[in-house]
């Protein structure tokens, strides 16, 4: 009983491929293309109470997957034929947020919890609810089954829908191959398909084992698949969180690097601050120095004025000395004696006046050299004062030549992490024999980077500059890639474009950055020229972020401008990049590069100017007839000789192929 189950499931399922592939093949290679034809085509087929008035179809979904959702918006964006009821898809992050939407005719809720908790909240409304493999034939009003074929057919019940106020044309069953699951319909066609099966069981089943056979390898071949597919998911799961081990170490380089400029920035006011005071104390010695000096200065006249006084007693006392004996000698009168007497009387006068006055200078003098002395041991103190301050600020200045040195020390681990996550020289040689990359940080990690990788026999590349340099463009560098890798990871070699991935990463870099146009948040972002190469066929596609690619063919430059607006928010952004196909010829010599080379400052008689794409364009064609590493070196050299003296003000990029 079991076999003939089977037998009958198989028959059933064999039937329906062969009038599906002729009835399902216009909606798409995909399940997730025919399912979003089918809910683009599904309402053509209802009919609403209101149906006159209707002049938009709102279709609802929760949890979209992106691709899907662009599928379906793809679609949306043909008009009805005949009509000028246009479809509009809205996205919504749960079914609490579609039920507030009053607007909504569909709502398509891929996941049974969904789609249970949709039928709760859309209770009674006139809302064609879709399902998507749901086994509850009782609840469905419109349910998505997922054939082994590969192909989608569709279920509905009339009934269900006709409760909400819905009604359901007839061609939805001749021109879509809907199945009606009402109660009625479900056992007229199960008599009839079980008369048609027992009349062709016989004959098929042979055919059947046959086919069994090939379900059977077919089902080995999807296991080892999945088994495949499970590897490379743990390995993706390994590489993201060795990523995200990455990202905390950055974030606590960065945090740690925050707080040591905090403390230099402390230390450089403290160091300014005791300069200061040091220069103030420096003039205030100097002030006392200069008084020392005029005092000493002073002291020494009134020294001199002293001796002379002094000398000048002496010989007026020889003088006395002189007339005394002279008047002994000549044996003078008496009145005479008197008289000399009093000039005697007047000179010891003079004289003792002059011993007061030389007393008054020497007690002056005595203070005087005591002030000096204190203002010597003031002045011997503060030396030693400055001496402490100087061997304070020598140990500050050890300090932060540690703290420099372990800064430098951790951006160099994080210039080791940079360049591991890079992919290797190798990778591009595989690919691209002849290329060389001029890379030159600014710092010592850097803002802009490269980066390829292999999707099928194709290969994309790009050249990036971030926002920032050092350490915060390292940081947008190691995001860049880690989306990159992710983006491409889920692309084939047969629907991987240029433009789509530019449009995926500037969506990843808004989500993770949380922007969303305010004035007050971070504009971070990345411009860059993104290459897929397609050896097979001899083309490039190329699209741009303001980055453009120049190709050098037969001595003539072509430059295919960028998209002007970032890998990021931009208020007046276009919603794809734009996606270019080129032809290479033999010989065909590229250039991708970031803004650091034209816009590196440098003399120009005499004059501080910037490099310019101009002055850029002409070394290319200068160069280009150059084998690769002779290339990169005359860019090098190039930019020395420009920049001379002068700092480095950015990261410098650029990639050079030759096809």
């Amino acid at each position: 009983m079991n076999n003939f189950r089977i037998y009958i499931t198989l028959i059933i399922t064999t039937l329906l491929s062969v009038v599906g592939n002729v009835s399902y093949a216009q909606y798409g290679d995909t399940p997730d293309d025919q399912k979003a034809k089918f809910l683009y085509e599904i309402p053509k087929y209802l009919v609403w109470e209101n149906d006159a008035d209707i002049m938009v179809i709102n279709i609802g979904i929760v949890n979209s997957d992106p691709d899907f959702l662009k599928t379906l918006r793809r679609e949306a964006k043909k008009p009805y034929p005949g009509a000028l009821t246009k479809v509009v898809v809205k996205d919504f992050v749960s079914v609490e947020d579609a039920a507030a939407d009053k607007s909504l005719h569909v709502l398509y809720a891929p996941y049974g919890v969904d789609f249970k908790k949709a039928l709760t909240e859309f209770h009674g409304r006139p809302v064609a609810l879709v399902s998507d493999n749901f086994t509850d034939t009782k609840q469905i009003f419109l349910n998505f089954v997922d054939e082994r074929t590969g192909l989608v057919s569709f279920r509905f019940s009339s009934a269900n829908l006709r409760k909400v106020g819905i009604s359901v044309h007839e061609n939805m069953t001749k021109q879509l191959h809907g199945e009606d699951i009402s109660k009625e319909d479900i056992i007229q066609r199960q008599s009839q398909q079980l008369t048609m099966t027992q009349k062709e069981l016989e004959a098929k089943e042979k055919e059947l084992n046959e086919k069994q056979e090939l379900l059977d390898l077919r089902e080995m071949e999807i296991f080892q698949k999945q088994q495949q597919i499970e590897v490379q998911n743990r390995n993706l799961a390994i590489q993201n969180r060795a990523i995200q081990v990455q990202q905390q170490k950055l974030e606590s380089q960065k945090r740690e690097m925050q707080k040591l400029q905090a403390l230099q920035a402390k230390t450089n006011k403290e160091l300014a601050e005791a300069e200061t005071n040091l220069e103030a104390k420096n003039a205030e010695i100097s002030n006392v120095a200069l008084e020392l000096d005029k005092q000493r200065h002073e002291v020494a006249e009134q020294q001199k004025i002293a001796e002379e006084q002094k000398k000048h007693i002496e010989e007026v006392n020889i003088e006395i000395s002189t007339k005394e004996a002279e008047l002994k000698k000549l044996g003078i009168k008496n009145d005479l004696l008197n008289n000399i007497l009093t000039v005697a009387l007047v000179a010891l006068g003079i004289f003792l006046i002059l011993i007061i006055f030389i007393v008054k200078l020497y007690i002056g003098k005595r203070k005087d050299n005591q002030k000096l002395a204190e203002q010597n041991t003031r002045i011997e103190q503060q030396n030693v004062e400055l001496a402490q301050q100087k061997d304070i600020l020598a140990e500050q200045k050890d300090t932060l030549a540690k703290q420099k040195d372990n800064i430098i020390e951790s951006i160099r681990y994080a210039q080791k992490i940079q360049q591991a996550v890079m992919p290797p020289m190798e990778r591009f040689s595989q690919f691209l024999p002849e290329h060389f990359i001029m890379l030159r940080p600014r710092d010592i990690v850097s803002g802009d980077f490269y980066w390829g990788t292999h999707v099928g026999d194709k290969f994309v590349y790009t050249a990036a500059d971030c926002t920032g340099h050092g350490v915060p463009g390292a940081f947008m560098s190691l995001l860049g890639i880690a989306f990159l890798n992710d983006i491409t990871a889920r692309m084939t070699s047969e629907n991987i474009t240029a433009g789509e991935i530019l449009t995926q990463l500037r969506a990843d870099i808004i989500t993770y950055l949380r922007q969303s146009g305010k004035e007050d948040e971070q504009k971070d972002g990345m411009d860059m020229a993104l290459c897929v190469y397609d050896k097979a066929n001899n083309k490039i596609q190329y699209a741009g972020a303001h980055n453009p690619l120049i190709i050098i063919r037969n001595n003539e430059l072509i430059q295919y401008d960028a998209d002007e607006m970032p890998i990021g928010y931009y208020e007046n952004q276009t919603e794809y990049f734009t996606n270019n196909e080129i032809d290479i010829l033999p010989g065909d010599m590229t250039y991708m590069f970031s803004d650091g080379y034209p816009d590196q400052f440098g003399m120009d008689k005499g004059r501080k100017k910037k490099y310019m794409i101009k002055r850029f364009r002409d070394f290319l064609m200068k160069i280009h007839h150059e084998d690769l590493p002779v290339q990169a070196r005359l860019l090098e050299d190039n930019l020395d000789a420009w920049r001379g003296e002068l700092k480095q003000l950015d990261d410098i990029l650029v990639m050079g192929v030759r096809f």
